[in-house]
């Protein structure tokens, strides 16, 4: 029996009478171009070719490593509502409270 624990809190996550949510993240490099307009004629997967071409195994593995990603974590039911009200975890703004004067 496959058991499975929240990525969060830690807490246990019980096949039977628990709900498991399974939040996929991709993580990819958002490259932006100055001048899109003239950038039609190029290339772009020759151009990244020969630029992997002149680096080594271990260059290509790391800009790899950091252009894309995909994480998948389990939370439990609590979690997972804190997860939706702030998925990247943003400070909340303070709250200044005024007296009724």
């Amino acid at each position: 029996m496959i058991h499975y624990s929240c990525d969060r809190c830690k807490r246990i996550i019980s096949s039977e009478d628990g709900l498991r949510y399974v939040v996929r993240v991709e993580i990819q490099v958002a490259v932006e171009t100055e001048d899109a307009e003239h950038d039609d004629d190029r290339d772009h997967l020759m151009e990244l070719k020969e630029i992997l071409e002149e680096l080594g195994e271990e260059e290509c593995a790391e800009i790899s490593e950091h252009a894309y990603q995909v994480r998948n974590f389990d939370l439990c039911c609590e979690c997972h509502r804190q997860y939706i009200r702030n998925p990247i975890m943003a400070e909340p703004a303070t709250q200044l409270g005024f007296s009724d004067n």
